[in-house]
């Protein structure tokens, strides 16, 4: 498939653009397993070939619309991008399922886990979600409860093979929905992804990929972020004491639990994409199942872990 001339269109309308010539290439390897990086919208690069000036471009894969809004993830992202929060965006047409952002190039790296070794690297992201939440409203809601019912109905509905166990794990999960999931709705990015923080020498942070924003609670925010960098409970808990006060949050045991069972919910979502994707979408050659059962095999220590029910008592 040729995305070049919607792609263009959408370019034209940058000023400084209209008459550039314009060449379009990858930007980075697409990889679903096991970091689902790029996979929901082809990362590519426009470059004006005679000054060397360059745009990031972000096309929407047409079989992500199940769980991606691009009317809202966009907006999301160019209000993030106004607070300084995530790259600037500079068009976006959410038919075309295309934006644009400025490119992020020499000097700026992608996290990855490596990176939850380092706190003062954890506090930094930590409190860019912080400045998001603290900031102008995002439209549409992000609640990963209400995207596990919608997706549990859509796995009964298409058929999709799934794990067996799937749905004694959302049976179980959804035991906290009530409580774990109620709080007051902030702006969130609502995907704790490393691959989705960008950093430089300068320990500036930008967040990108704005498909889970919205407003949720500041629980389900760090529950995504602190699901992905830390397995186990000490680090965690440290990570939140320190960023609990930029969200509004006391920093007690009840609402640490509650962060942990919004993380888990996050792996219980995250396995029923992939699972969704492997059955649904047409690209056969993307490791869709193996991300889904990637992210079940923490769901199921989680689950299986003493604490988990000590959780649902306290925290939900």
């Amino acid at each position: 498939m040729d995305r070049s001339p919607v792609i263009r269109s959408v370019i034209t309308g940058i000023p400084g653009w209209q008459d550039r010539p314009v060449e379009i290439e990858a930007a980075i390897p697409v990889l679903a397993s096991p970091s689902w990086r790029g996979v929901d919208g082809a990362p590519l690069v426009a470059r004006d070939p005679q000054t060397g000036a360059r745009l990031f471009v972000k096309h929407l894969h047409p079989d992500t619309a199940f769980y991606i809004a691009p009317e809202h993830a966009f907006a999301a992202a160019r209000i993030a991008g106004e607070a300084g929060v995530g790259p600037r965006v500079l068009a976006s047409d959410a038919r075309a399922g295309v934006l644009v952002t400025e490119y992020l190039g020499e000097g700026w790296r992608t996290a990855g886990l490596e990176h939850a070794d380092d706190p003062g690297f954890v506090d930094r992201v930590l409190a860019a979600r912080a400045r998001l939440a603290a900031g102008a409203p995002l439209p549409g809601r992000a609640d990963v409860f209400a995207d596990l019912r919608r997706f549990h109905a859509l796995i009964e509905e298409t058929g999709a093979p799934v794990a067996p166990d799937l749905g004694y794990a959302y049976d179980t999960v959804m035991l906290a929905s009530e409580r774990a999931g109620a709080g007051p709705p902030v702006p969130i990015h609502g995907d704790g992804n490393l691959s989705n923080v960008m950093f430089n020498a300068q320990g500036d942070i930008r967040l990108v990929d704005f498909d889970r924003a919205g407003m949720g609670t500041a629980c389900a925010e760090l529950g995504s972020a602190l699901v992905e960098m830390y397995a186990f409970d000490p680090l965690a808990r440290a990570a939140f004491s320190r960023a609990s006060a930029a969200f509004g949050l006391p920093d007690e045991d009840a609402v640490f639990d509650r962060v942990r069972l919004c993380g888990i919910a996050d792996d219980l979502r995250w396995t029923m994409i992939g699972m969704l994707m492997g059955h649904l979408s047409p690209r056969r050659t993307e490791e869709f199942y193996k991300f889904g059962l990637w992210r079940l095999v923490r769901l199921r220590a989680a689950l299986r872990d003493p604490r988990f029910g000590e959780r649902l008592r306290v925290g939900a």
